[in-house]
């Protein structure tokens, strides 16, 4: 693969390379999430029925882009014959992804009407954009490339990424209780070490050919700002892993966020003696998460550089990167073809993919639900310009058929980018599996579009099952719920 190909590939390709791998779509709306519901919405944690259960490991990985399509491997197959392949064509690039590792996440009913939940996660988001570009395999080098796009100037890009540890505590409780409908009210607040953040946009790049019959092309305008934490400078090849991870933990910052959820619950028909305690026709949840920033130190060698410095060809971009082998290489490189290059001091903030959540899910029969959710971005609207991550998730529809034990679900979900998916999950006793897109595991051309979750999840047995000691009183379901006022 030639030198462009392989710098055009580079960041999008690394997102999925060097991840350290909050969307575990089967489950969402479901009374059996359990510890697992406070990352969709925090007032999910009261009606469940068990006393109690803990995640002490799960895990999920989610990418989506149009930038490159990965060949010869799905998860059935071993990732040593895959191939990366640029994709051709005039379009609009993407890529995004989010991980994240949930640590020891706890749910604990206080009584019948409140409960808390409390865990650790570590968290990533990325995405990288362009306006629209024209890219062929046949594309051997710069001027190739600003050949094909001289008619979709001025170019633009940015890219944004940001990994965070957070250890959190959430509190609901049910503040409505007549036995015609139930409303629970929740809150969590996170407190976060910001482990890697960063940071790219580019503006208006514009060129013009070379006057005369030259041949070649000459860079004109644009701007090119860049920044990453500088905990990533502590990195020193010639000190061991333990001492590089202690200096690199040393130079994060802490911060704070926080989610807020509402949930509004329909209960089932009260003279079905089928139905236990925790049965509802029509539950519907509104929440409203990740509202926070990570705060990092600009590393020394985050700068800013504008175009229009004379007789900057494309011939001579070429050469100047031709070679380069440290992000000081490239920052030397780009310094020599600048008009005018800027380091950035300070600080930086990246915000969280802040948004609200709209979440129904209605129960059909027997064991049969079909759930609907709806994910609205809220920085988007922010008039102040501020550099903040993207989560991908707009529309997924998703029938399961759930039992305590039992559990098999088909999301379809819609993302931002417009792409449809089909996804996949099985519960088995304390293992939920899924993934994101079916494709992944039938199709060996789809791995870049997709992702999985896997968490483990213990629970009381029938002892200290909640449903059970519920259905104990011997009273009709709805004359239960009245008995049980909030306590003020």
């Amino acid at each position: 693969m030639n030198t462009l190909k392989n710098y055009f590939l580079i960041p999008f390709v690394l997102l999925f390379n060097s991840l350290i791998a909050q969307n575990y779509q089967a489950i969402n709306g479901s009374s059996y999430a359990g510890s697992l519901s406070p990352c969709n919405n925090p007032a999910a944690i009261v009606n469940v029925p068990y006393t109690w259960d803990i995640t002490p490991f799960a895990v999920q990985v989610k990418q989506a882009t149009n930038a490159f399509i990965i060949k010869n491997y799905s998860l059935l197959s071993s990732p040593g014959n895959a191939k990366i392949l640029g994709e051709s064509g005039t379009l609009k690039r993407f890529a995004f992804a989010n991980q994240n590792i949930r640590l020891l996440n706890t749910r604990i009913n206080l009584n019948s009407t409140s409960a808390i939940a409390f865990g650790a996660n570590i968290r990533n988001y990325f995405y990288a954009t362009t306006t629209q570009t024209n890219w062929q395999d046949t594309t051997h080098s710069f001027r190739d490339f600003m050949k094909i796009n001289i008619g979709h100037l001025p170019m633009s890009g940015e890219s944004r990424g940001s990994t965070w540890a957070e250890i959190y505590a959430t509190y609901a409780r049910t503040i409505i209780d007549d036995g015609k409908r139930i409303l629970t009210a929740g809150i969590t607040v996170k407190v976060s070490r910001a482990l890697a953040g960063a940071y790219a946009t580019a503006k208006g790049l514009s060129y013009v050919p070379v006057p005369g019959n030259a041949g070649g092309y000459l860079l004109t305008e644009g701007s090119f700002q860049y920044g990453y934490s500088s905990n990533f400078d502590t990195i020193d090849s010639n000190s061991t892993s333990s001492a590089n991870r202690k200096n690199f933990l040393q130079h994060t910052m802490s911060g704070i966020s926080a989610d807020a959820g509402l949930e509004y619950i329909l209960p089932a028909d009260g003279d079905n003696e089928e139905a236990d305690y925790f049965t509802y026709r029509t539950k519907i949840g509104i929440s409203l998460m990740d509202v926070g920033r990570n705060k990092f130190r600009y590393s020394s060698r985050s700068n800013t550089a504008t175009a229009g410095k004379p007789g900057i060809t494309d011939s001579l971009i070429e050469k100047s990167f031709s070679h380069i082998g440290s992000v000081d290489d490239f920052n030397d490189s780009l310094a020599g073809i600048a008009n005018s290059f800027t380091r950035l001091r300070g600080a930086f903030n990246v915000y969280q993919p802040a948004r609200i959540i709209i979440n129904i899910d209605q129960h059909l029969v027997n064991n049969f639900f079909i759930n609907a959710e709806l994910n609205i971005p809220l920085l988007q609207l922010v008039p102040k310009k501020i550099t903040y991550t993207k989560d991908m998730n707009l529309l997924a529809v998703t029938p399961r058929w759930e039992t305590k034990s039992l559990g098999v679900y088909f999301p379809v979900q819609l993302n931002t980018q417009k792409q449809l998916w089909v996804g996949g999950a099985f519960k088995a006793g304390p293992v939920l599996f899924g993934t994101h897109n079916l494709a992944n595991i039938f199709s060996k051309n789809k791995m870049q579009a997709g992702g999985f979750y896997l968490a483990l999840t213990i629970r009381p047995g029938k002892k200290n099952n909640q449903a059970g000691n519920q259905s104990s009183d011997k009273v009709s379901k709805k004359v239960n719920r009245s008995l049980q006022c909030p306590r003020f």
